[in-house]
């Protein structure tokens, strides 16, 4: 389009050049038709130069269009004001300024102005609307053209309105048919996109009422608050899923004489994470309550390997990843001794003014390369007011903060220590509030567990 333009722009120039050329000499070839001749080129420049204008932006971005649509608007607008002030006040030139008004905004703005109408609408439309869109613009000139062969007393300007109007009418009524055609096309997509809407809001609700039954499900399995304050008297749960199901658990039990308590990261989160956990805490009371495993490495080993045989695939000997990372704590609480075994994730004790961390063994309960290697138990004297936490990753690996960074295992301790004095509600309290402040307006990007125990 921009060589037309071109070609179109170089015309133009051709032509008025030709005029004014003939009227420096006074050609006399046409002297009969001297003015005849000299109006066609006249008009013949003017058209070519104002269509030159569409052609070298009619395929460029929209918003640059309509810069140029109210440039050109706006010049005509301003020539035909002095036009019309001119031909008022009888000044020379008026006859020039309103043919340069009105044959560049009927060349060069409405082309524009037509061509923008039909891209909005043109993935609708087909060649007919196309006709429509051209004849519209045609009928349209005609009109405002016949404005100006009405002022200047040029022959022809009443069949031009006649033509003009009669087009412009003809169009309107087919492009009546085309928007009312396009109003139910739209009708019909409303009603279709309310009703699957409708379908998914339905089906949404569905899977929700399901989760949130499986939630009191999950919950019901957990440790219930009986158990844990018969015997752990002073004690915190912050339990904060990212889901409404988690695959973070914390479950207990009474067995040998002893309470087993475990803080556990199933792997993964939301519905799959929940479906882990239900495994987990089926396979630990198994391995504590039927197959009566006192030691808490032998009971992690227990269910290793009872999720590898229960996740392998079809036709493979051995299961998938998938499993949990723990801190199983057993307590014997006549003598004051506690043994642990920590899966991937450490164990915490806050001793007076000792900070003594349980190293975790490098190993998941679950698949890994480490699958001969046998998990560690820590056999630890307790104290009085010996406080003990045990934590999956989710808290330390919260984005957050002035940087967006993760909070860390660092300041979750510095925070657990400078809490320590404090009553165990209101250290649960201390940890949330700095969770939240940490998290901010992001997204909580996995379960958080913290389990915090003070030996009385």
């Amino acid at each position: 389009m921009k060589k037309i333009g071109k070609l179109l722009l170089i015309t133009g120039i051709l032509l008025i050049v030709l005029v004014i050329f003939f009227e420096i000499i006074k050609f006399s070839a046409f002297k009969d038709n001297a003015k005849p001749i000299f109006i066609l080129f006249t008009l013949g420049g003017l058209l070519c130069i104002s269509l030159s204008i569409p052609a070298f932006y009619f395929k460029s971005e929209s918003k640059k269009v309509n810069r140029v649509i109210f440039i050109t608007t706006f010049l005509c607008a301003v020539v035909l004001a002095f036009a019309i002030y001119s031909k008022k006040n009888y000044y020379a030139g008026a006859a020039i300024e309103f043919i340069l008004s009105i044959l560049f905004f009927s060349f060069s703005a409405l082309p524009l102005i037509i061509k923008k109408r039909y891209d909005k609408r043109k993935h609708l439309f087909s060649w007919k609307q196309l006709v429509l869109s051209f004849s519209d613009m045609i009928s349209i000139a005609l009109i405002i053209l016949s404005v100006l062969f009405k002022i200047m007393h040029w022959p022809g300007a009443n069949t031009m309105l006649t033509i003009g109007s009669f087009g412009f009418i003809i169009t309107m009524i087919f492009w009546n048919r085309t928007f009312s055609k396009e109003v139910m096309l739209r009708h019909d997509a409303e009603q279709k996109l309310k009703h699957a809407f409708m379908e998914l809001e339905e089906k949404n609700n569905e899977i929700l009422d399901s989760i949130n039954y499986a939630q009191r499900i999950q919950k019901a399995l957990l440790a219930s608050d009986g158990i844990l304050n018969k015997n752990l008297p002073e004690h915190f749960v912050l339990f904060h899923p990212k889901d409404i199901v988690s695959g973070d658990f914390y479950w207990a039990c009474e067995a040998h004489g002893k309470f087993y308590f475990i803080v556990a990261d199933s792997t993964g989160h939301g519905v799959p994470g929940a479906f882990m956990s239900l495994l987990n805490i089926s396979f630990l009371n198994e391995a504590i309550n039927e197959k009566g495993i006192e030691k808490p490495n032998e009971t992690l080993e227990h269910v290793r390997k009872r999720l590898i045989e229960s996740l392998a695939i079809e036709g493979v000997s051995e299961g998938g990843n998938d499993g949990m990372d723990c801190t199983l704590m057993v307590f014997d609480f006549k003598n004051n001794l506690m043994e642990v075994s920590c899966a991937n994730n450490p164990l915490i004790i806050l001793r007076n003014n000792e900070f003594i961390e349980i190293v975790e063994d490098k190993i998941p309960v679950g698949k890994s390369v480490k699958n001969n290697q046998t998990f560690t138990t820590h056999q630890i004297s307790l104290q009085k007011n010996d406080i003990l936490f045990a934590f999956t990753d989710g808290f330390a690996d919260q984005f957050g903060g002035p940087k967006g960074k993760k909070l860390k295992y660092k300041q979750l301790c510095n925070s657990l220590i400078e809490n320590k004095e404090l009553p165990m509600q209101v250290q649960k309290e201390n940890l949330l509030a700095l969770f939240s402040d940490w998290k901010g307006k992001l997204e909580q990007v996995d379960d958080v567990l913290i389990a915090g125990i003070k030996i009385s």
